[in-house]
């Protein structure tokens, strides 16, 4: 890899963090909109408004939820955005120290 390719890895690197830093507030998970169905007696099905669960991973790392009202709907969907966004940025800042820490330790002495 040249010098040049290694300054544009670590310029990159940069940003990523630099706009990492930035996000004060997200959630890691997924945001599930749910509908309760139930049969009756005489055959017909009655289906309840939606209503929205939010799943994560604990810290035991067990899946777990929690119901979201109807009101907070569209600001947990925006912390879900964020949380995305941030963990995609997290893979490339990731793949790009291993490429980086991988070429640096394989020069030879010329």
């Amino acid at each position: 890899m040249t010098t040049q390719d290694m300054k544009k890895k670590e310029a990159r690197i940069g940003a990523i963090r630099k706009q990492m830093e930035k996000i004060s507030a997200m959630l890691d998970g997924a945001l599930l909109v749910k509908h309760n169905r139930v049969k009756r007696k005489d055959g017909s099905v009655q289906v309840s408004p939606e209503h929205y669960t939010f799943q994560y991973r604990g810290a035991d790392g067990k899946r777990k939820w929690k119901r979201i009202p109807q009101k907070a709907k569209a600001p947990v969907e925006q912390l879900v955005r964020v949380g995305k966004r941030y963990r995609k940025m997290e893979r490339e800042y990731s793949a790009l120290l291993t490429e980086l820490s991988l070429d640096d330790g394989g020069k030879k002495n010329d």
